[in-house]
């Protein structure tokens, strides 16, 4: 049974699902054909392009400020421009899928790749992402964001056509709509460590917070601090705080090891976190619902505390895990496919 993956690619999360449930579908022996994947400027993580056949093409970007706050409405306008752009991206992805055949395409929250289920009835597909567990009546609401709510049902909508819905979650709960499934972690994420090292890890999705945290790590000079993030330019850094271009690898040795977790409102690095029963603090992007919605639901489910911005003061002193759900991710994912 042949295989395709469409992958979104902001941010890392999604990418790493995608690599998981590509290592757990090698050993059911499918052949696993490329993955759709939208070019990003800064490029593709290396983890990822070694692992993966990759299709690229211009997709729909988020237009995030300096200060890593995304602006709504040049975010719309600048999808609105590239319409022939997208609209041609989505062309080349769909013969793309002609012409290799699939039997399953597996999607984690592109929509292009969700939107090419309109030509392709035979083809089954499986649509995973944390996002389709906000809809549910389960799930913790917050106030605002009224535009990037209706943005979210629709690219949901979108990313889900005549698919199959797998919410990932930190907790179980009941759907009729969805199945749901704890959060899809690399196999290294299992493994712990009985030795742990005086030292927090850090990782950012945008290397602009970097220079919050530089002011943080002078403030707090007896803290050592390793920070993971995307490097593009150099930074002056304390002693104190050591900061790494990402490595996946590395970061999953260092989790293992390390007291305490300081990560984004992402998702997965949130779910490693809690997997492994590190003290958690979770700072959202900026006007980043999504983001916003995960830190919400960490800290109601007890997984973590969160801040606006990065205080090394707010870090908890203790975290609760939930093994028993966590390790029934291959039994869940076992039943989809």
């Amino acid at each position: 049974m042949k295989v395709l993956f469409g992958v979104q690619s902001e941010g890392n999360g999604h990418m790493t699902q995608a690599l998981c449930v590509q290592e757990y579908l090698k050993t059911r022996n499918y052949e696993i054909g490329p993955a759709f994947v939208a070019k990003k400027k800064k490029g593709l993580a290396k983890y990822f392009t070694d692992s993966f056949e990759t299709y690229e093409y211009e997709g729909f970007d988020f237009v995030f400020g300096k200060d890593s706050k995304v602006i709504i409405w040049l975010t719309f306008l600048k999808g609105c421009i590239e319409m022939p752009k997208l609209i041609y991206s989505f062309v080349k992805i769909c013969a793309k899928i002609k012409k290799e055949k699939p039997d399953v395409i597996v999607n984690f929250y592109e929509p292009l790749v969700g939107l090419t289920a309109v030509f392709f009835s035979k083809i089954k597909y499986i649509s995973f992402g944390h996002q389709y567990a906000m809809e549910s009546s389960r799930y913790p609401e917050i106030d605002g964001f009224l535009f990037q709510k209706i943005f979210l049902g629709i690219i949901n909508g979108i990313t889900s056509i005549e698919s199959k819905i797998v919410a990932l979650s930190y907790y179980k709960f009941d759907s009729e709509d969805m199945i749901v499934c704890p959060p899809i972690l690399r196999k290294e994420s299992y493994n712990t460590s009985n030795k742990q090292e005086d030292f927090i890890l850090v990782y950012l999705m945008n290397e602009d917070m970097l220079p919050e945290l530089i002011k943080q790590s002078i403030q707090y000079p007896n803290l050592i601090i390793q920070c993971f993030t995307k490097l593009t330019k150099q930074f002056d850094c304390p002693p104190n705080l050591t900061v790494n271009n990402l490595d996946g690898k590395l970061f999953q040795e260092k989790m293992k090891i390390c007291k305490a977790v300081i990560c984004s409102g992402g998702f997965e690095t949130a779910s490693e976190a809690i997997l492994q029963k590190k003290p958690l603090l979770m700072i959202p992007m900026p006007n980043h619902y999504e983001q916003y919605c995960n830190v919400n639901d960490a800290k109601l489910h007890g997984y973590a505390e969160w801040c606006d911005k990065i205080d090394l003061s707010k870090i908890p002193n203790n975290q609760r895990g939930n093994d028993i759900w966590f390790n029934k991710v291959r039994e869940i994912i076992n039943k989809v496919l």
